[in-house]
């Protein structure tokens, strides 16, 4: 079900109705224009995944460290939620719970707080695109180009009599 959703597969009536739905409160073609010169500025694909991690940083001389969970990761960093948000630019240190693996990174984006925790971007200081250990889809690809994609499906197996 997921899958279909990500694919644009299932329901496509429904999908289709909200497609049109959200054309005619789009927004103005200027915040478009900037959205999208935004996506096409950005490195690496996003993978929306939840991976635990502990982050670890100084806070007003204090060290500081929280293990939690992503929300996207990509090449070049991830998108997370802190209960201590950390400096915009501040460097602090990402531990990759199931490899154990380490890398510095810089606080690229501080965001808005909800539920006690704050929406935090952190950018890899040097490159490390094998750190979370998942193969990123290709710069070229698109969940569209899927959308009315076939998947062959085995035949159910059929039990024989015999005689």
């Amino acid at each position: 079900m997921a899958w279909d959703k990500l694919f644009g597969r299932g329901n496509s009536a429904s999908a289709k109705r909200a497609v049109a739905d959200s054309a005619d409160t789009a927004a103005s073609p200027a915040d478009s224009n900037a959205v999208q010169g935004k996506r096409q500025a950005r490195r690496s694909k996003r993978v929306f995944i939840s991976t635990r991690i502990v982050v670890k940083f100084q806070r007003d001389a204090q060290p500081y460290k929280e293990e939690t969970l992503t929300e996207a990761v990509n090449a070049h960093g991830c998108l997370l939620r802190l209960s201590v948000a950390p400096k915009s630019g501040q460097t602090l240190t990402v531990v990759n719970v199931k490899s154990n693996a380490e890398a510095e990174c810089r606080v690229a984006y501080v965001g808005h707080s909800e539920g006690g925790k704050t929406k935090v971007g952190l950018e890899f200081l040097q490159p490390a695109e094998h750190f979370w250990h998942i193969a990123f889809p290709p710069d070229d690809w698109n969940a569209a180009d899927f959308q009315d994609a076939v998947i062959d499906r085995p035949a159910a197996h059929q039990p024989q009599k015999l005689a």
